[in-house]
């Protein structure tokens, strides 16, 4: 029922954006945004999806039950974060952001149009292209298979995958093979010379 305009970590790490909206269709005419929980990867779990309201949230908003709110925006710190969430920098973490809608859609919504949750997933993206810089660097190798830059790129496939099918666990796990995993996800195996002179 929620529509994310933009969800993103700001290029210095330090500011999440959030803007939102319920779906414009005249069957949302009675649904308005309700309730925002905020939370990093190591405060869910697969079990509990179809109840954020069981997680660890570090950050809560909720409306004024007066309010018929259709769109929100916000900028948040991590000073506006929960103590649990340490640090001033967003970069090394996922986040999971549940909306909540309060109202009733019309009967004749699609399927899954009508639940009272919507889900949205970010992370700093410069985390991706500080990495894919980095393994440029095999690229220069004429002699070498980029074993590394490919195992990259199927693993972020994998990580958009699960996160598209709401596979979130593997989604997280994903996340934190390709970028914290070993030695800051980078993997050290290389191709022995293949004898060639160029």
């Amino acid at each position: 029922m929620v529509l994310f305009d933009q969800l993103r970590i700001s290029d210095d790490g330090t500011k999440m954006y959030i803007n939102i909206h319920v779906n414009e269709a005249d069957e949302f005419d009675d649904v308005y945004l309700y309730e925002m929980y905020i939370c990093t990867a190591d405060g869910v779990n697969e079990t509990a999806f179809c109840d954020p309201e069981q997680y660890e949230p570090i950050y809560h908003w909720k409306a004024l039950e007066a309010d018929n709110l259709k769109e929100a925006a916000f900028v948040l710190r991590a000073t506006d974060f929960e103590p649990s969430f340490s640090g001033a920098s967003m970069g090394n973490n996922l986040f999971f952001v549940f909306v909540k809608c309060k109202g009733t859609p019309d009967p004749c919504v699609p399927c899954r149009l009508d639940e009272e949750w919507t889900l949205g997933v970010t992370f700093d993206v410069n985390l991706l292209y500080q990495k894919v810089m980095q393994y440029t660097r095999e690229l220069n190798g004429d002699c070498e298979i980029p074993k590394g830059f490919i195992d990259m790129i199927l693993q972020w496939n994998g990580f958009k995958a699960a996160v598209d099918t709401e596979h979130y666990q593997v989604a997280i796990d994903f996340w934190k093979r390709m970028f914290f995993w070993g030695s800051h996800g980078m993997t050290t195996n290389r191709t022995k010379p293949c004898g060639c002179q160029g």
